[in-house]
């Protein structure tokens, strides 16, 4: 009775992964995507620092889901053994997906202290908010990540035998780290940092109106301070269930088959959370900012699909002109 059930365990997983958390990475690796396509493109964005960030973040979560997220998912839905392909890529893999992770949710932080700073009434503050600044600062993360991610490098030397897309460290004294210095810390207190600076950011900016700031401009920080205030709402609820059900397992000692293949049951919804969390950005821009759906059509649809309509259309003037030319 209990293989059946184990069996029938598995099979939930296995249906749930195909048909809901493939399509919801796809859906993820897109969201990111389009995001960095429609920050870079207008120089609105490009000039922002707030935008600065909210780019690096979405940049970095693309390469997560890319090179980490997709490999898991494919393994929860499909019986695939990983090992002979993986065992030399686990150690630089899980080293990337490191990076990108504490890169983005600190981006993340930046992108929320940063509109505080742009909303505040003082000037001193305000002068923080500064290209030039962002740029410093996000070069400066990033050095400091990669050199973090080399732990990850150094202890995550094994294959998981429950998922063989997953390493696992060996070195009891990292798996504490990772479990409550890494998860814990970085997963709760950044985003308690950014939900404070959010909430003040909010206050600041339903006193814009009585500034005399730009019309533009107050557009502009009305609009990332909405945006902002709601990617690290979605951050917060997708990443909680995620962050409890992974502590869980990786402080897990029973060997029960029957618990454990309820434990990955459970770990297959939570992680598909966990996906939405990092891979929900351009559709909830588009969902909460009338002006980003503008800009987004905008980018995606008046400049990218009109110029490809357009390079495919003009070969054929110019063929017809040749023949029209040989004619005479």
């Amino acid at each position: 009775m209990s293989s059946e059930y184990i069996t029938s365990l598995f099979n939930a997983r296995s249906l749930f992964s195909t048909y809901v958390a493939i399509p919801i990475c796809i859906l993820g690796i897109t969201s990111e995507l389009f995001s960095v396509i429609v920050f870079l493109s207008l120089k609105t964005f490009r000039q922002n620092s707030c935008a600065f960030y909210l780019m690096s973040m979405s940049s970095f979560n693309f390469i997560r889901l890319l090179f980490g997220v997709s490999f898991n998912v494919m393994s929860m839905a499909f019986p695939i053994n990983w090992t002979s392909v993986l065992f030399y890529f686990c150690r630089l893999r899980t080293s990337l997906i490191g990076f990108s992770y504490l890169s983005a949710i600190i981006c993340l932080c930046l992108a929320v202290i940063d509109q505080y700073f742009a909303t505040c009434s003082r000037p001193y503050w305000q002068k923080w908010s500064n290209i030039k600044v962002a740029h410093r600062v996000t070069i400066i993360i990033t050095i400091i990540c990669m050199l973090h991610a080399i732990s990850f490098l150094i202890f995550f030397n094994q294959l998981s035998s429950s998922n063989t897309a997953t390493c696992i460290s060996s070195n009891p004294t990292f798996l504490q780290y990772y479990v409550y210095g890494y998860f814990f810390t970085f997963g709760t207190v950044l985003p308690l940092i950014a939900v404070i600076f959010g909430i003040m950011s909010f206050r600041n900016a339903r006193t814009l109106t009585t500034r005399t700031n730009p019309l533009i401009r107050r557009e502009l920080d009305k609009q990332l301070t909405v945006m902002v205030l709601v990617e690290i709402c979605v951050y917060v609820c997708t990443y909680i269930p995620f962050l409890i059900s992974n502590a869980f397992s990786s402080l897990n000692t029973s060997y029960d088959p029957v618990f454990l293949a309820q434990l990955n049951l459970i770990n297959a919804f939570t992680f598909t959370l966990f996906i939405v969390t990092h891979g929900n950005s351009f559709f909830t821009y588009v969902c909460v900012s009338k002006r980003f759906r503008r800009q987004a059509k905008y980018v995606l649809y008046d400049i990218y699909i009109n110029r490809c309509r357009q390079n495919r259309i003009v070969p054929n003037h110019v063929e017809i002109q040749i023949v029209i030319d040989s004619g005479r």
